[in-house]
C-alpha cells in the first residue's frame, strides 16, 4: 500500500510540477507550437479522473490505484517529453502513442476481468478504453489548435496516424487481457455455455412446461 501511494504521489507532483513549469514558460522555444498552456489545464484536469469516478460511484470498492496510475502515467510521459524537448528532437511520438493506448487497455481489461462474465468482454472494455484515450487526445490537440497554438502541425494525416497508433497499442493490451485467463477463453458471450443465455434458456422451458400445465 505505502509502495503504491507513494507512486502514484511522486507521479503526479511531478506532472503539476511540469504542468505548472509549461503553464509558466509557454512562450519558451522548448513549447513552440504545443498549445502548452491548454495541456497544462488538461494534465491537472487528468489526474482528477479516478478519485472523481470513484467518489461519483459511492466509493463502494477500493480506490482503483492502478487504474490511477495507469492514467497518469501517459500525462507523464508527454508533460516530461515536452518539457525536455524529447519529441522535437528524438522524433518518439509514434512510440509513446502506441505504448499509452497498450497501457491503458492492459490495466482497464484487468480491472474489468472479475467483474464481467468472459475475458472477451474485458478485452473489449479494455480496446474501448484505448479508443477513447486516442479521440480525447486528439480533440484535445484540435482545442489546443483552435485556441491559438502555432506550429503544432496538425493535418488529417498526422491525426490518423495517432489514432492508429494508440488503436494499435489498445489492441495489443486487449490480447494481454485475453491471455491473462487462456482457460476460459471458449467462453465467448452468447455462446451455449454463456451464464446469460443459459438463464433465458431455462426461463423459456420453465414457460413452456408451464403453458403445458394449463
Amino acid at each position: 500500500d505505502i509502495a503504491w501511494v507513494a507512486a502514484i504521489a511522486v507521479a503526479k507532483a511531478a506532472i503539476v510540477g511540469l504542468a505548472v513549469d509549461a503553464f509558466i514558460n509557454a512562450a519558451s522555444p522548448r513549447y513552440h507550437g504545443k498549445g502548452m498552456r491548454l495541456r497544462a489545464v488538461g494534465y491537472v484536469g487528468g489526474l482528477l479522473l479516478a478519485p472523481v469516478a470513484w467518489r461519483l460511484r459511492g466509493r463502494r470498492e477500493r480506490y482503483p490505484r492502478e487504474l490511477d496510475l495507469a492514467l497518469t502515467f501517459p500525462l507523464l510521459i508527454d508533460a516530461g517529453g515536452n518539457a525536455i524537448g524529447i519529441y522535437r528532437h528524438a522524433h518518439i511520438d509514434d512510440l509513446v502513442h502506441f505504448t499509452d493506448g497498450a497501457l491503458v487497455a492492459s490495466v482497464v481489461g484487468a480491472l474489468a476481468t472479475p467483474r464481467v462474465r468472459t475475458p472477451w468482454e474485458a478485452a473489449g472494455i479494455g480496446l474501448a478504453a484505448g479508443g477513447s484515450l486516442a479521440a480525447l487526445w486528439e480533440i484535445g490537440e484540435w482545442l489546443g489548435h483552435k485556441a491559438g497554438a502555432k506550429g503544432m502541425d496538425l493535418t488529417y494525416d498526422d491525426t490518423m496516424a495517432d489514432l492508429i497508433e494508440t488503436l494499435a497499442g489498445g489492441a495489443l493490451g486487449a490480447v494481454v487481457t485475453l491471455l491473462r485467463h487462456p482457460t476460459r477463453l471458449r467462453n465467448v458471450p452468447g455462446s451455449p455455455g454463456d451464464p446469460v443465455v443459459q438463464a433465458v434458456d431455462d426461463d423459456a422451458s420453465a414457460q413452456r412446461r408451464a403453458g403445458r400445465g394449463r
